[in-house]
């Protein structure tokens, strides 16, 4: 006679998927850091021929998430026109209540300080200044929320 048994389950959390989109010359790709941040990271050239394909892309991020990073160091060329791509996620992270940083490297930094001069956006210069900060945030939403 054949002896039953008790097999005890537990989830296990598997690794979010990774999503990567090319457009143009540039790569995007967007990776599930917890469940309330994304991380956008971006590589190769951003101009006027995908700066459209750059703002719905990160749009679409922040529909699932609460804070997103958007790393940029990867950048090789950022044009002018790019930067409507970011002013376009800001407006939408604003809409959404989704916090968010830009990790901007030289090539980045330097347009910004044309299009962006009163800092505006949220630029910092590495990712471990990005996670600090939305970290930061967060706190101080939570303090908020609870009226502590």
């Amino acid at each position: 006679m054949p002896v039953a048994t008790t097999v005890q389950l537990r989830q296990v959390r598997l690794p979010a998927a990774e999503e990567i989109q090319r457009a143009g010359r540039a790569v995007f790709t967007a990776e599930e850091l917890t469940d309330a941040r994304v991380l956008v990271c971006v590589r190769g050239e951003v101009d006027a021929t995908n700066r459209q394909a750059l703002g719905r892309f990160v749009q679409r991020h922040t529909r699932v998430s609460k804070q997103l990073i958007l790393d940029l160091t990867g950048v090789d060329f950022f044009g002018s026109q790019a930067f409507t791509a970011l002013y376009y996620a800001n407006i939408q992270c604003a809409r959404r209540d989704v916090d968010w940083m830009v990790v901007a490297g030289p090539r980045v930094r330097r347009v910004m300080h044309i299009c962006d001069p009163d800092d505006q956006l949220p630029i910092v210069e590495d990712l471990a200044a990005a996670l600090c900060r939305l970290e930061h945030v967060a706190k101080c939403h939570h303090a908020v929320a609870w009226g502590e």
